[in-house]
């Protein structure tokens, strides 16, 4: 294996036209999603998959392609086996993509790591369980009474948490989740709330209170995540879960600085966006070791729904694994599902390395933008 080498990467950024756009806010035009995969092939023939997505305004992404096609020739030739090495050569590239458009390459080159040593990724990680809870993501609905019979449809299905998406309105969302609480709140069923960054502090802290209260369990980006005091105040005066944005503080040392001077309730990280799975499971370490969880942020297409899911699964200080529901908007391409079952548990998919099968043909179909290096 020591002379395992990389001899040709396949880029694809492809897109459902006709999916419908999907809001977080109500101030949010819809957001477009794009599917941005990495596809890898030694030469021997094995194949190591990874994936980011990433979600605009108006127009499907080319940026992180865009920056991938800046990095990717110099993979050829090097051993997707070293993947210390291979993430160190990663982080001292220079491209306007940042973590997420190297992402996707590390996760590929633990694909083939873990197809070439003939186990699950999960397992090769440390295989700590091979299930874990799921949660149901939500769209945002323009009215209250449009959540019920989606939470309904959720609760039937198998899920036993479920996270909102709500106006990011503070006198919206008090009515959100109150109308919610009202008919859920003896059901068991766990609720987080998700307000993309848009409180003010006082609000933040008003719904905080409220939430713990009524005992739900967590919220989830009240304010920017540079806004350091506001969260240390949230943590220090509340017993409620307080969870970052998880998209802006990636590095191993904005998280440790986090923990350590009480500014999260728990770590929220994607290797998709992190820097890879490397740098995701290290991560994981960082939380264990301050007595904390690590919420994986894994709302995203089959690829990244999977590289998510074995990190999980390795470790266990997770406690819910995120699955936008319904699941088809995020299947394109892939002949491999993953979905909650109906106890609200997930599983890995079968199989070595990650565990997905891509239609290759469906991919070319739905790229606008594709790029082959060799």
């Amino acid at each position: 294996m020591e002379d395992c080498r990389i001899s040709r990467v396949e880029l694809y950024a492809l897109a459902d036209e006709n999916a419908p756009p999907i809001p977080w806010a109500d101030n949010q035009e819809p957001l477009l999603y794009t599917n941005n995969i990495v596809r890898l092939f030694t030469e021997d023939g094995t194949e190591g998959l990874g994936a980011t997505m990433s979600y605009t305004e108006n127009f499907f992404d080319r940026c992180i392609i865009e920056s991938l096609r800046t990095i990717v020739p110099g993979l050829i030739g090097k051993n997707p086996l070293m993947t210390q090495e291979l993430n160190n050569w990663l982080g001292a590239r220079c491209t306007w993509g940042g973590l997420p458009a190297k992402s996707p390459i590390d996760v590929a080159a633990w694909d083939i790591k873990a197809k070439k040593a003939g186990m699950p990724l999960y397992m090769l990680l440390g295989g700590a369980r091979t299930k874990i809870k799921s949660y149901a993501s939500t769209p945002m609905f323009d009215t209250v009474e449009e959540y019920f019979p989606y939470i309904d449809d959720c609760i039937a299905h198998g899920f036993t948490a479920i996270k909102l998406h709500c106006y990011c309105i503070y006198e919206k969302d008090v009515a959100l989740v109150e109308a919610v609480q009202a008919k859920y709140g003896s059901t068991g069923i766990r609720f987080m709330l998700d307000t993309a960054t848009f409180y003010t502090p006082a609000q933040a802290m008003k719904m905080a209170k409220w939430m713990e209260r009524h005992d739900w369990e967590w919220l989830e980006a009240p304010v920017s995540d540079y806004d350091y005091k506001t969260y240390q105040r949230l943590v220090a005066n509340t017993d409620l879960e307080i969870s970052s944005h998880g998209n802006c503080l990636l590095t191993l040392q904005e998280v440790t600085h986090a923990l350590s001077t009480g500014m999260w309730s728990d770590v929220r990280q994607d290797a998709t966006v992190c820097g890879g799975i490397t740098q995701l499971n290290k991560c994981f370490a960082i939380a264990a070791g301050h007595s904390k969880n690590l919420e994986i942020q894994s709302m995203g297409y089959t690829l990244t729904q999977a590289a998510n899911l074995h990190v999980a699964l390795a470790h266990d200080n997770c406690n819910y694994f995120e699955q936008f529901y319904p699941y088809e908007a995020f299947e394109l391409a892939s002949k491999t599902q993953i979905r909650t079952d109906k106890e609200g548990y997930v599983h890995a998919p079968a199989g070595n390395g990650l565990g997905v099968e891509m239609d290759w043909d469906a991919v070319k179909e739905a790229s606008f933008a594709s790029f082959v290096f060799e």
